[in-house]
């Protein structure tokens, strides 16, 4: 619902589909649309998908419009269409702040800003990824270039360094540590407080998620070995289930229907709200190369599941100091044996986890979140006062 004394703010993000920069988007207006007027701007627009949908409903509720930028491929045209669409909308609707989250709607925006914005536009940028441009670095010099004055908020402290090194690597200015700061992603607590069973009965399989973009950055290259290698490593009973869609899905598929594993594994679809189904699975495994700062880590911690994973940038500032469950980055044998291990003493796991939701819960929580973005705003919308 639009308040007219409160300021715009303009949210541009991928598109409403899986990731976690679009919950991040999301969750932010949904935490602070009280204070600001939020639209958002999807470059590829809405995803038919359940979670597409689901995304579409919740900004719905809220009553903040959704516009689209393109439906034609980024290879074909799609980007320059989307940065002509995105420059006519904020002509249109005069927002005091764009804020930009991942590479794709800062691509647009640079091209965006080479038609002219209004005197006086703030800019936001999220970095939600601690290696950033990793296949578009001559882009990223070009879009850098763009964003030189934009305000940039890490997810992470591991997001800022990838941001100064990539400036560094292409001999960029690097953005001045003033105009930086860190606001961690903040997930609900609703449900978190709900108990797991323990002791877990032995003859009941213990249920493995891994959930996200089936891209190598993910680690997903590493499943197969890694949970054959589990596998003979433990007696009892599992149950693994990958959710994702993304480019090495047809290699995964195929070993799914090909393996002959003593654990059954499933592969399908992602889930909508996939933190209201955690209480369905008992470990998640997260074996990336590297992160922003992993929401679904964070949610699975806060439901009580021990999370097996590595000690990728940006994902290891998720946990305590001493969290016993984490792997150097693409050591099969070592995140093979972490997992049987949870597996075998599944039980003292969860207790060790249960002892430290605390203070995951205190670090990344919603309010937190917002407190840090409405701050941010507030200080360019100040700024942009006293200049003119």
């Amino acid at each position: 619902m639009t308040h007219p004394a409160h300021s715009r703010v303009l949210q541009v993000i991928t598109h409403l589909d899986m990731g976690g920069a679009e919950n991040v988007a999301i969750s932010l207006a949904e935490e602070l649309h009280a204070e600001f007027n939020f639209s958002f701007f999807a470059v590829g627009g809405v995803a038919d998908n359940p979670v597409g949908q689901e995304m579409a409903q919740r900004l719905e509720r809220l009553e903040i419009p959704v516009h689209s930028g393109t439906a034609l491929g980024f290879k074909r045209g799609g980007l320059a269409q989307a940065g002509v669409r995105l420059n006519r909308l904020i002509w249109k609707t005069r927002p005091e702040i764009v804020h930009l989250h991942t590479e794709i709607p800062e691509t647009t925006f640079a091209i965006t800003s080479l038609l002219g914005v209004p005197t006086g536009t703030r800019v936001v940028r999220t970095v939600h990824n601690s290696e950033i441009w990793p296949a578009w670095q001559r882009i990223g010099r070009l879009v850098e270039a763009r964003l030189r004055g934009a305000a940039v908020v890490g997810v992470s402290g591991a997001c800022l360094d990838g941001l100064w090194e990539f400036q560094a690597t292409q001999h960029l200015p690097l953005t001045p540590k003033d105009q930086t700061q860190v606001v961690y992603n903040g997930v609900s607590t609703q449900g978190s407080d709900l108990p797991r069973q323990a002791p877990h009965p032995t003859d009941c399989p213990i249920r493995v998620l891994f959930a996200g973009r089936l891209e190598p950055q993910k680690g997903v290259d590493l499943l197969p070995d890694l949970l054959t290698t589990a596998s003979a490593l433990t007696t009892r009973p599992v149950e693994v289930t990958i959710l994702g869609r993304g480019s090495l899905e047809g290699m995964l598929r195929q070993w799914v229907q090909t393996q002959t594993l003593p654990w059954t594994i499933t592969l399908a679809e992602p889930v909508a709200n996939l933190a209201e189904h955690l209480g369905n699975y008992d470990v998640m495994l997260v074996p990336s190369r590297f992160e922003g700062l992993c929401l679904v880590a964070i949610e699975a911690l806060m439901a009580g599941m021990p999370v097996v994973a590595t000690r990728a940038r940006g994902l290891n500032e998720i946990f305590p100091s001493g969290y016993p469950l984490l792997c150097d980055l693409e050591d099969v044998p070592g995140l093979s044996r972490t997992l049987a291990d949870t597996v075998e003493s599944y039980d003292h796991y969860v207790n060790a986890v249960a002892q430290q939701r605390a203070g995951v819960a205190e670090r990344f929580n919603l309010a937190g979140m917002a407190r840090g973005y409405s701050r941010c705003y507030r200080s360019l919308l100040q700024s942009a006062r006293q200049e003119g």
